[in-house]
């Protein structure tokens, strides 16, 4: 295909109108706003409308960053995308879909413009006049720009989209075919060879555990002991807004100056406004008298704030800044304590938005964290999705349900946008809103007389609120004195979301039996991808892990070399393996210092792999070909677990060998029995199956005995 080729016959060329709608009906979000449908004259762009992700609220594509010779152009190539299904020429070259995600579609208009811009740098004015050289010009000046091998090649990609849409552009928009698609042709021919690490691993940094430990802290401190006195609080708040009209009723103004000069007449002070906005506007229009609370007094005598305003207006030249007092605090009492010590002091009227956008975030934190879900997930949940399970043994668990969007895909392959309910439940604040949706943009400050919309909390916002509940928690952590508790900054950045979904996998595949536990819990079909969410990129985590189990390795090894130069005997199926593991780890790394590639060789070599099982008395040769500890044994691999799983050793397993000093500990250990039976302390059943248990272990150190030569027996004895 080339650029001059003309449109397939019966094909209507893309040309819209200046006052055509840019997005397609068909999938736009419900409840849409027709007003801010964009139409192909505007110059910003606005997919959020297409997104059914409450979450996602700008998505804006703003061509005034495109050159203006090529921008009318690309916005009718970008039409064309919005509009008709993916190519077939990219559906059959590439994984691709036939609908493109608004997030994807940002981004890939963005690399249009890059693109353009550079075009426009070589005197290029339209997409017809673009040549073969141009475009591997162009490949040649992404190579030096620093970023990853992938970054460039999926950059070339999103231009090839340019070509593949050509046939429906008029001709002056029509961009030959890039020499990378090429059948003949590879990528690396024009980026150079991939140099990108292909580990696998996720990128995203997790949170570091200094920071998270204290983070998660305060977050259910707040969520289980704080919340009700900030509940409280709002409830109170939610009282006095109520109370206020939605129209000024007669006499309102007079009422409240005569509440307002009844209180000065009694020596009582004048509520002054302890909010930011107050003070700002004080400031601004250089104010002599402080700002009165006008909505709490609003609330308080059943009239509007403009009255109140109003009556304050009447009186400005009898008031000094004097006759002001504190903010107005709320009849709550405060029954939470941190410490000893009440955690603060009485809740001011003003201070309630703040606290309710602390406790919100808390609850976000808890919920992001503690269930690992993805952040479109964890923010698209709704009221009721939280429900209290009682197993059989008396555990109570909490269920969390919601949708999820990662991998939802219709029966053409298409993502589906608003996702689907979620089958397996997240196991992990509903008095928080009064709507459907559990994390909003808008909360409860907004509540009553606003002009916004409940939209959907984005994970920008949500950066920026544990950005402030982070310092929070750090005032309270220094006024009562627990510098343990304080939160410091985190070396990877600001804390967003995603990566609390990395990090309690980092956690998780760290514990006993954690990489089934991730990858039931994450709904990953393989643990090979359970481990790239278990990694830590930026810290080398995986790298750290793999030194100390080269570490181990090294220590067991010496220890085995140890022993059988002094004599020690080994029996088992495996221990021609045992001995020849420990006579090759001597003859090559005994005596050596063993840095990071000698110890990624001694984890990698699989005739090293010796694991010492105190509570089993044995020694596992591990083979994971024959391990019986591994149900995929027979499909043993790249992706074969490569050392055992002690919780399923099998007493029959090719690779168990023994040593002198584990028959003696397995003697101490029959003798154990021995004397817990002769003091006949144990109830029947514990008592007759130690006894099997004893029958087991005599039964291989018989076994071991056998093997050995009848004067080392002797001398054992002895």
């Amino acid at each position: 295909m080339s650029a001059s080729s003309p449109a397939p016959a019966g094909l209507e060329v893309v040309d819209p109108a200046p006052d055509t709608f840019v997005l397609p009906f068909n999938r736009l979000r419900p409840g849409f706003d027709p007003e801010q449908l964009p139409r192909f004259r505007d110059l910003a762009w606005r997919l959020a409308l297409i997104s059914p992700r409450e979450s996602n609220r700008s998505l804006v594509i703003d061509w005034t960053r495109c050159p203006a010779g090529l921008r009318p152009g690309l916005m009718r190539a970008a039409f064309a995308e919005l509009n008709i299904p993916t190519p077939a020429v990219l559906l059959q070259q590439r994984a691709s879909r036939s609908t493109t995600q608004p997030g994807t579609l940002r981004h890939n208009f963005q690399i249009w413009t890059r693109f353009a811009t550079w075009l426009d740098g070589c005197g290029i004015t339209e997409l017809s006049q673009v040549t073969t050289g141009d475009l591997e010009a162009y490949a040649e000046y992404l190579r030096p720009l620093g970023r990853r091998w992938r970054t460039d090649a999926k950059a070339l990609w999103v231009i090839s989209r340019l070509w593949a849409y050509a046939p429906y552009l008029p001709e002056s928009d029509r961009l030959i075919m890039p020499p990378w698609e090429d059948p003949a042709a590879v990528m690396s021919d024009f980026l150079g060879t991939n140099d990108d690490t292909p580990d696998g691993e996720n990128s995203v940094a997790i949170v570091h555990p200094a920071v998270m430990a204290p983070l998660l802290v305060w977050a259910l401190r707040t969520v289980l002991d704080l919340s009700p006195d900030i509940l409280a609080a709002a409830r109170e708040h939610r009282q006095l807004l109520d109370a206020i009209p939605d129209r000024a009723p007669l006499g309102g103004t007079e009422t409240t100056v005569a509440h307002l000069r009844g209180l000065l007449a009694a020596g009582e002070k004048l509520p002054s406004s302890g909010a930011p906005g107050a003070s700002a506007v004080r400031a601004r229009y250089h104010g002599v008298l402080p700002p009165m609370a006008n909505t709490f007094l609003a609330g308080t005598l059943g009239v509007t704030t403009s009255q109140v305003a109003r009556a304050r207006g009447l009186l400005s030249d009898e008031l000094t800044p004097a006759d002001f007092g504190p903010a107005p605090v709320l009849d709550v009492p405060l029954a939470a304590r941190i410490g000893a010590a009440p955690w603060r002091q009485p809740i001011g009227f003003d201070d309630v938005d703040t606290l309710m956008l602390h406790l919100s975030t808390a609850a976000l934190i808890c919920c992001a964290y503690l269930s690992g879900m993805r952040p479109e997930e964890v923010l698209a949940l709704r009221r009721g999705c939280c429900t209290r399970v009682e197993c059989e043994d008396g555990t109570v668990r909490f269920e969390v349900r919601g949708r999820h969007f990662k991998g939802v895909l219709d029966e053409d392959g298409n993502a589906i946008g608003e996702g689907e309910q979620r089958a397996d439940p997240w196991i992990v604040l509903e008095e928080l809103e009064d709507g459907e949706q559990l994390f909003t943009r808008t909360l409860y400050r907004y509540a009553k007389g606003t002009c916004l919309p409940r939209t959907g909390l984005s994970s920008d916002t949500a950066v920026e609120r544990i950005r402030a509940f982070t310092a929070w928690a750090n005032q309270l952590a220094a006024a009562h004195d627990r510098p343990h508790e304080l939160i410091p900054s985190d070396p990877d950045g600001a804390v967003a979301l995603r990566r609390f979904r990395r990090t309690v996998a980092w956690f998780i595949y760290r514990q006993p039996g954690g990489r089934i536990a991730l990858a039931v819990q994450y709904g990953h079909a393989a643990t090979t991808m359970s481990e790239s969410y278990a990694g830590r990129s930026q810290a080398d985590m995986l790298e750290v892990l793999d030194q100390e189990k080269g570490l181990a390795l090294a220590e067991t090894l010496t220890e085995a070399g140890e022993r059988l130069a002094a004599g020690e005997k080994v029996s088992g199926p495996a221990a021609d393996r045992y001995r020849a593991a420990a006579a090759e780890f001597s003859n090559r790394y005994a005596g050596t210092y063993l840095g990071k590639r000698e110890l990624r060789a001694l984890v990698a070599n699989p005739r090293l792999q010796v694991y010492e099982d105190p509570k089993a008395f044995l020694t596992c040769n591990h083979d994971a070909f024959t391990a019986l500890c591994n149900p995929d044994r027979d499909r043993a691999g790249d992706g074969a677990r490569h050392t055992p799983d002690h919780s399923r050793c099998h007493r029959a397993c090719a690779n168990i060998s023994r040593t002198d000093s584990q028959i003696t500990a397995l003697r101490a250990e029959v003798a154990r029995i021995d004397a817990d039976a002769d003091a006949g302390l144990d109830p029947y059943p514990i008592a007759a199956r130690e006894q099997q248990r004893k029958a087991h272990l005599t039964a291989i150190i018989r076994r071991h005995e056998a093997q050995q030569p009848a004067d080392t027996q002797v001398e054992e004895r002895r």
